[in-house]
């Protein structure tokens, strides 16, 4: 006996009607790109597919942008349907208890520049719980089971919504008794002590390759010493003499205003990496990651804007 089948819904995709709704209600597309986070040009493709998935022209772009007929009627449908998504999204939310905020971020970074600044944000927000992991290398944010992560490298996240935090500026530090001995020649310095490196990935030695290369010293051999898994542990190997780390200063302020780390050079360079707070577009009005967004970049901006300066 055969049962009846549920009619499948034959609809255009959702990013295709979002966009044309938001580019109809304010007859803009610059406008719509800001209001779904998303380029302009990434807009006007998702509205010239839905007219070619329905065949009809549905706005008159030649002048002022202009609704056709069949726009004007798709549009009260849309913006009907998705207040009342809205809605009823908003009802559910209101009636369940609040989930936990989870959040990946560097290990060093975590403890050394956010840790300390954490009792604000909980003072402010005490009934969100915080689940933080602090994994060696960047996850794979689009399949983590996470809200939000501050990434540190080369900006290269695509589709995602990317609010820079700090601009890494690198720095050779050592043990005070080392630096005793640096003399003028930064050179000549460093081909004497073994070199610590802090592992990026499957790269060994990225740090110490991009200091040389923009502080003029391509002749010195970078691929030797010793290689670790944080930062922590490289300062704490440099703090006991075995040998020249390269560091942020910013996260080591402590050791060095101690004494327990010395500053043999003032060669500083900027290295091309960051750190940067990643959120996908269609969560960051979810109200605990827009909390924490808000919060992590007034908390960062002041050291934003000294590393541009």
């Amino acid at each position: 006996m055969s049962q009846d089948r549920p009619t499948r819904r034959r609809l255009p995709p959702l990013n295709a009607l979002r966009a044309f709704e938001a580019v109809a209600r304010s007859l803009s597309f610059t406008k719509a790109a800001d209001q779904l986070l998303v380029t302009q040009s990434a807009v006007s493709r998702q509205v010239k597919n839905l007219e070619d998935i329905l065949g009809v022209q549905l706005l008159k772009r030649k002048g002022p942008l202009e609704l056709t007929e069949e726009g004007r009627k798709l549009l009260p449908v849309l913006t009907g349907s998705f207040d009342r998504i809205a809605e009823v999204i908003a009802g559910i939310k209101v009636a369940h208890a609040n989930p936990p905020l989870t959040l990946s971020m560097p290990p060093t970074f975590t403890r050394r520049l956010v840790m300390p600044r954490l009792a604000d944000f909980q003072h402010r927000h005490p009934d969100l719980e915080l689940r933080i992991e602090t994994p060696a290398t960047n996850v794979e944010f689009a399949q983590a089971p996470i809200d939000m992560a501050i990434f540190f490298g080369f900006n290269r996240v695509d589709a995602l919504v990317t609010d820079l935090l700090m601009i890494e500026e690198m720095t050779p530090v050592c043990s005070p008794k080392l630096a005793a001995q640096a003399g003028n020649d930064i050179g000549a310095f460093l081909r004497a002590h073994p070199l610590l490196h802090v592992r990026q990935g499957e790269d060994l030695w990225q740090c110490w390759t991009i200091f040389a290369e923009r502080a003029g010293l391509e002749d010195l051999a970078v691929d030797r010493g010793v290689v670790m898994g944080t930062a922590d542990l490289v300062v704490e190997s440099a703090i006991n003499d075995g040998g020249v780390a390269m560091v942020d200063l910013r996260l080591f302020a402590e050791e060095v205003r101690s004494g327990r780390l010395a500053v043999p050079f003032r060669t500083t360079v900027k290295s091309g990496r960051s750190y940067y707070l990643v959120s996908r577009a269609e969560e960051i009005e979810i109200p605990r990651i827009a909390a924490f967004r808000a919060w992590v970049i007034d908390q960062f901006a002041g050291a934003f804007a000294a590393a541009q300066a």
